[in-house]
């Protein structure tokens, strides 16, 4: 089966070198529209998106990302930290801004920008961790999280191609079977 959705999943790559071009206002803000439409627990939507597009603030909030993601920091034109407010959902709020952050990476790759999901929740929120770095840089209350930064833009360079598992060696009906999951 074939449809429009599917096919941006199945074609949107992460991409860590961008071209310096700039975006569009209204695509920026298309991308962000799809993290508000994110479904959430009891719709809570907890989320907050910080978008950077300072060169300098890029500059220092590279410093703080694992060094494989520095360059897509900077040179992307876009990057968007995804924060969640623990006070509003503390039960689901990685969760919710996982979704929110996934619908945006779609929606850019829908409008033929490419992004790289950078993950920097710290599940023990380690006071020396990226996240409560990014949190601070990013002067964020103290009941807020950050879920991940997602840099946006032009790919610079080619897209990497992409495989997957065949769909039998993922799915079980009715009940997980031991023996074929080692297979």
């Amino acid at each position: 089966m074939s449809n429009p959705v599917l096919e941006t999943i199945k074609k949107r790559r992460s991409i860590v070198r961008f071209e310096s071009t700039p975006i569009e206002k209204d695509k920026v803000e298309a991308v962000l529209e799809a993290g508000q439409w994110a479904p959430s627990f009891l719709n809570k939507q907890p989320w907050k998106f910080i978008v950077v597009t300072d060169r300098s603030n890029k500059e220092q909030l590279s410093q703080i990302v694992p060094t494989a993601f520095t360059k897509a920091v900077v040179e992307a034109p876009v990057c968007i930290a995804v924060a969640v407010d623990t006070e509003e959902d503390s039960f689901h709020f990685v969760e919710d801004g996982a979704i929110a952050t996934q619908n945006m990476a779609l929606a850019a790759h829908s409008l033929g920008l490419y992004s790289c999901w950078i993950g920097v929740f710290n599940l023990r929120g380690e006071k020396n961790s990226s996240e409560i770095k990014i949190k601070k840089f990013l002067d964020l209350p103290k009941a807020y999280r950050v879920i991940s930064l997602l840099p946006i833009g032009h790919p610079l360079g080619e897209i990497p191609k992409k495989s997957r598992k065949v769909l039998e060696q993922l799915v079980y009906q009715e009940k997980f079977d031991p023996k074929r999951a080692t297979s």
